[in-house]
């Protein structure tokens, strides 16, 4: 089974990131060219090339409008949600969907907090062959295979030895677009029916105007199209407008949601960046209601 194209993308735009100068880039992420194969592995190879690599975001862009500011804003916003919750006393943080994430590697923030990676086993399976190559350590990690929309969740979960009666944080990112309506609201109910109190979601997802036609944004014909050729076509979206009560309806009380260009106005302008992200991609944080 060949890895997922749009995780590894995403692991070339944070390669692309790590690339720039210290003091403009969001992030550094070392280990993301470890994920990364085949021309993508070339690509990220030549971004590290000193002027090669501080023109090729620009480039990328002029290809794909959208997706790189959006892909590196929201893994700077995630991470500080991650900081601020771990500060604020949660230790245990489950990743929904993990792919190719590298947090719990390269946060210090998760160096003493227990992860728990959900995600498919043939990507779990080719993310530990890649970790190890790197020299990374995957002992700290908790790799559980789940399918969201064929395998049980919740048991999964048990068995990994997820603690109930402490908060958790859940991070889903990149991975609700993909799924169906279904499945989204299976998933948010075991979250919820698992969650103690104080646990919280932090999630994206894409402006459900995208897929049904109400709503306009530039880059959404080019972007939708080029998940699709790779056949991994978007196939969920919400309405930010109806969100709040979308997930109050599903035991979750809405904290706050943005829109990563919102979010690139406000990271990459203090570092001199004319980057732009998308209207059309979103990040949201809730609370957990338990049952």
């Amino acid at each position: 089974m060949r890895p997922s194209f749009t995780a590894q993308t995403m692991a070339l735009q944070r390669a692309m990131e790590t690339a720039l100068p210290e003091r403009s880039r969001l992030f550094s992420d070392p280990l993301a060219t470890a994920f990364l194969s085949g021309p993508l592995r070339g690509a990220a190879a030549l971004v590290r090339m000193p002027l090669l690599g501080r023109t090729a975001p620009r480039l990328y862009d002029l290809i794909w409008p959208g997706p790189r500011p959006s892909a590196v804003v929201r893994t700077r916003v995630i991470d500080d949600a991650i900081d601020t919750a771990v500060a604020d006393g949660i230790d245990q943080v489950v990743i929904l969907g993990a792919g190719f994430d590298s947090r719990a590697w390269r946060l210090d923030a998760l160096r003493h907090t227990r992860v728990i990676e959900i995600d498919r086993r043939e990507t779990q399976e080719m993310k530990v062959a890649a970790l190890r190559r790197a020299h990374a350590t995957v002992d700290s990690v908790r790799f559980v295979p789940v399918d969201f929309e064929r395998d049980d969740l919740e048991s999964a979960l048990r068995t990994a030895e997820f603690e109930t009666t402490k908060p958790a944080l859940f991070l889903w990112e990149g991975v609700t677009n993909y799924l169906t309506a279904e499945a989204v609201d299976h998933t948010l109910d075991i979250v919820r029916r698992l969650s103690a109190p104080g646990s919280m979601l932090v999630f994206t997802f894409v402006h459900a105007g995208v897929l049904d036609g109400t709503a306009d944004f530039p880059e959404a014909e080019r972007w939708v199209r080029s998940v699709a050729k790779v056949g991994e076509p978007w196939t969920f979206g919400l309405n930010p407008a109806e969100l709040h009560d979308y997930l109050a309806e599903r035991g979750f009380d809405l904290l706050w949601e943005e829109s990563t260009a919102a979010a690139g106005r406000r990271y990459f302008a203090p570092s001199g960046r004319a980057d732009r992200a998308s209207e059309l991609y979103r990040i949201a944080a809730a609370r957990i209601c338990p049952s």
